[in-house]
């Protein structure tokens, strides 16, 4: 075990420093060895967007996504295009599948947080996974139940959810949770159009965990949920609560008896709502299973009940940092006996374990954690038929094999026999999904064109070569683009970092959790480590960043600001503690003095989300106030005035992007349009002074300085959680998402080549959001009679105006009163000529 490793156990999650702290133990990776960081992840994901108040506002994405979808219907054929640039060899964090019991090659992956996709292939070739648009903002699809008599009906559970209202483990205010859930999903015409059935669009921390299909009676639907265990009797029109117990995790109906129903609960460190129940009369009551099964325990438990006997069930029971240990019942779940105790999930029970039973055999099952095993004598004994670490390094085609036959990626959430085949296994990980088809002995990657990756941090980019850029993606390495979408995997771990020298290309530089550094200086072939001199606690994913006009000179932020005059070789301490001991979150240098520095750092549970700048030349560091407590996600210096500072904010209930004009002395918010939800990254087109914002569910433009902004990805996914941008060669935006890999699009034109001819503008639309009243700012070059109108979202209009204004510039005052709150248009028309923008009312 590794000494970080061995420290997380030891710490049992517990991060009493602050919801980024660990201690920085610099190590070459050690891949036999690898540490559970998944909990990690999720605590730096979720505190960005809970803090200050510990509140995940999914209210706010549904106002979002209404605005968004207003933005996209304003903007028609004047959105840009989009191209995903992969990586499509390196599949993402899955949570669940189906296939189609009518056609096989019909699969269906619910990502962790790149919603939902489908083959027709069964995951052969180079292409053969399409994301599916729902018209929902779907991140995490946590369970997809189809019916067996009419498998285009099916429903999608959404949110990844493993512990609920409890700190997580000992961290104030911090659910530990994945992506949050909008409720279920339901299509009729195999995926083509999508409704809600259950809407938990203005529900709290909420996720479904599993769909069930009573297969007698298909209009009876069951789902597992944070809230617990819910039934529809209409296929999915109600949905009612029939078992009230919190953190339903599993569920299953006795493919025997159907009035036999098994339901677990399990929550991350939270043992008072562990356990398996069963119900004999339809759900009319449960009770929980003992005689033999654990009393509790603080992971979770994933039941599989064999088709050939269901009389034969297995429980895989997990702590919440170990496995309980394996248990089976040969008579329905009257009573039980441990039949095998090997640690399978490891150090993550509350995380990725899951079996199988053969649907022919009940004596043969395939037990997965992190990785595979094989038991053909009813769990008297296991045998190990995966090892996550010998995955395939350097370039490997999407679609070809992705390591040896033994090789699974690591953190298995879901093993299925789908088929009455009882030689066709599949398995679904944080690499996405593997197939055997000789039993669970050997297995083989099903990923090409599964873009569904999840990068954390900085995508480095050539600033001459449009095809070379470098990323680092959680539990899925670094990997180099080269301008083929299957990407070459160079560093493992958790990618985080990334950055290439800007005046050598042969300069990279990656890097792993909690600021473990490598550089390579032949272009990605061999690397070697960096940073043993920095000391203290980091971020999960510590930034480091390249000085522009000095490529020598690094900066790297841990507890401490660190620097390094030899391109990273050697690196000393600039700053004490910055404050209280945070860790440092982001890094921005200026573009021509490289002493001066700007940072933020993360919150503990006990101080303030701040921004600071530091004079490396002297160390001194300078607090700067004025800004609300809110996580500041990015730091940009303006291109051609870099004593003009913007700061972009996660969270809720706040304006999310501030400019200071004074090198960060005063701020004033330049969001006026923007969404109200959690916002992670900004950069400036230094050719036009474009600004462009990405944020949980896109990217956004603003071509007055932030004056207004309008929806830039309208033709990309939906809920595009974008959490890094760039500018890369050939006049490209990029965006690193976390959920769906890198895409990118072509800049905007300069505003004056844009539209030359246009006879009316919409400026301004201030204040937006509004209640009370909103000022429209409008153009004109000619004299004209002026309609203006507000519009819901279904077209129809709830004000407007007809007057004549002269040519000119003219303010207008919308009186929204009587306005109910929600998304609207405001549109200003004369003629043919048309302007519009959209209006968030709130009360």
């Amino acid at each position: 075990m590794t000494k970080r490793s061995a420290f997380l156990l030891a710490l049992g999650l517990t991060a009493t420093l602050g919801l980024y702290f660990v201690p920085r133990l610099w190590q070459p990776e050690k891949e036999k060895h690898r540490p559970s960081e998944a909990g990690m992840a999720f605590l730096q994901w979720g505190m960005a967007r809970l803090f200050p108040d510990g509140q995940f506002h999914t209210e706010k994405y549904a106002e979002a996504m209404d605005q968004m979808r207003l933005e996209a219907q304003l903007r028609g054929d004047r959105s840009p295009s989009w191209e995903a640039l992969g990586p499509k060899n390196i599949g993402g964090r899955t949570l669940c599948m189906a296939v189609n019991p009518l056609d096989t090659n019909e699969i269906w992956l619910g990502s962790a947080s790149g919603g939902l996709w489908k083959t027709t292939t069964a995951g052969l070739g180079a292409n053969a996974w399409q994301y599916v648009e729902t018209g929902f903002p779907v991140l995490g699809v946590g369970a997809i139940a189809m019916n067996p008599s009419n498998p285009n009906e099916m429903y999608v559970g959404t949110g990844e959810v493993y512990n609920v209202e409890n700190s997580a483990p000992n961290v104030a205010i911090r659910v530990t949770r994945g992506t949050y859930g909008i409720g279920i999903l339901k299509t009729t015409n195999g995926g083509q159009t999508w409704t809600k059935c259950l809407d938990w669009s203005y529900g709290q921390l909420r996720g479904v965990q599993e769909i069930r299909i009573n297969p007698l009676r298909p209009a009876t639907v069951l789902a597992a949920t944070t809230e617990g265990l819910l039934r529809s009797w209409d296929a999915g029109a109600t949905w009612h609560t029939i078992h009230n117990k919190r953190m339903a995790v599993d569920l299953h109906y006795d493919p025997s008896d159907t009035t036999r129903i098994f339901v677990t609960h399990g929550s991350l460190d939270d043992q008072d709502v562990s356990g398996v129940y069963r119900s004999l009369n339809s759900g009319a009551n449960f009770v929980k299973l003992g005689a033999g099964l654990p009393a509790t325990y603080s992971g979770k438990t994933l039941l599989a009940i064999a088709p050939s006997n269901p009389s034969i069930i297995f429980a895989s029971v997990g702590e919440a940092f170990a496995q309980a240990g394996l248990y089976k019942s040969v008579n329905g779940g009257n009573s039980w006996i441990k039949v095998n105790s090997t640690d399978v999930c490891k150090y993550q029970g509350w995380y990725s374990h899951d079996i199988a039973i053969n649907p022919t055999d009940p004596n043969t099952f395939v037990w997965v954690g992190i990785d595979a095993w094989k038991s053909v004598n009813g769990g008297t004994s296991v045998a190990q038929k995966s090892y996550w670490y010998k995955w395939n390094f350097g370039y490997v085609p999407a679609g070809s094999s992705e390591g040896p036959p033994d090789y699974v990626h690591a953190d298995i959430h879901g093993v299925y026999y789908p088929t009455s085949d009882p030689n066709k296994v599949y398995a679904i990980s944080d690499g996405g999904l593997f197939v055997s088809y000789d039993n669970g002995e050997t297995w083989a990657g099903r990923n090409g064109g599964y873009q569904t990756q999840q990068f954390y941090a900085n995508l480095g980019s050539s600033t001459t070569n449009s095809e070379l850029a470098i990323g680092g993606m959680q539990d899925n390495s670094t990997a180099i683009y080269l301008g083929d979408p299957s990407w070459t995997r160079v560093l493992g771990g958790d990618g985080e970092c990334a950055a290439v020298n800007p005046q050598n290309d042969q300069i990279m530089y990656g890097s792993s959790q909690y600021l473990n550094m490598y550089k390579s200086e032949d272009g990605g072939q061999s690397w070697f480590g960096i940073g043993n001199e920095i000391t203290g606690n980091a971020a999960f994913n510590g930034p480091f960043e390249i000085a522009p006009s000095n490529p020598d000179i690094m900066y790297a932020g841990a507890q401490a600001l660190w620097r390094s005059d030899d391109g990273g070789n050697s690196w000393n301490p600039v700053t004490d503690i910055v404050a209280d001991g945070d860790v440092i979150l982001t890094i921005v240098i200026h573009p021509e003095n490289p002493d001066l520095v700007y940072l933020s750092t993360a919150p503990s549970t006990t101080n303030q989300a701040r921004v600071y700048k530091v004079d490396a030349s002297d160390g001194s560091v300078t607090p700067l106030t004025g800004l609300p407590n809110r996580v500041c996600m990015d730091l940009i210096l303006h291109p051609e005035e870099p004593e003009v500072v913007y700061a972009v904010l996660a969270g809720f209930n706040a304006q999310h992007v501030w400019r200071s004009t004074d090198a960060g002395l005063g701020w004033e918010a330049i969001d006026n349009g923007l969404p109200d939800v959690p916002t992670n990254s900004m950069v400036i087109d230094p050719v036009t002074g474009h600004f462009y914002v990405g944020n949980d569910l896109g990217v956004w433009h603003s071509a007055n300085e932030g004056e207004s902004w309008e929806l830039y990805s309208a033709e990309a996914p939906n809920a595009m959680l974008a959490m890094h941008l760039s500018i890369a060669p050939g006049n490209k935006l990029r965006v690193a998402t976390y959920g769906l890999g890198v895409w990118q699009t072509d800049l905007a034109e300069a505003t004056s080549a844009k539209d030359p001819v246009a006879t009316i503008s919409m400026e301004k639309l201030r204040p937006n959001p509004a209640s009370g009243q909103t000022v429209m700012e409008f153009s004109l070059k000619t004299t004209a009679n002026i309609n203006i109108r507000v519009l819901d979202m279904q077209g129809k209009t709830v004000w407007q105006q007809n007057a004549y204004y002269p040519a000119g510039v003219h303010s207008r005052n919308i009186p929204l009163h009587d306005i109910p709150a929600g998304v609207y248009a405001v549109v200003l028309e004369t003629g043919k000529t048309k302007a519009a923008k959209t209006l968030v009312i709130r009360r």
